[in-house]
């Protein structure tokens, strides 16, 4: 095992530790805020909506957030967890 895959095991290991909700919460939240500040932001400079969509503009932008900050968690467990159990395979293969 690689200091890389063995860093990775040891911090997903952490990570995934307690309850799968805390995790999702977690990062979803914390996705959720960078989505927004970058959609807000990206609108801000490309678009005229904020003259336009006025202030249900938003609302939008903090629903498309969470919905992407909720994506962006699953696909990032998902990836952890098949990478975690790729490694764990390798070295139960590579032991027999």
């Amino acid at each position: 095992m690689t200091s890389s895959e063995r860093r990775f095991v040891e911090q997903w290991r952490e990570q995934k530790s307690g309850p799968r909700w805390k995790y999702y919460l977690l990062f979803s939240i914390a996705w959720s805020v960078v989505s927004f500040l970058v959609i807000f932001f990206l609108t801000k400079l490309f678009t005229s909506l904020w003259e336009s969509g006025g202030a249900n503009l938003i609302y939008i932008l903090v629903a498309v957030s969470i919905v992407s900050g909720i994506a962006s968690t699953h696909i990032s467990y998902v990836n952890n967890e098949k990478r975690y159990k790729s490694i764990m395979q390798k070295e139960k293969n590579g032991l027999n």
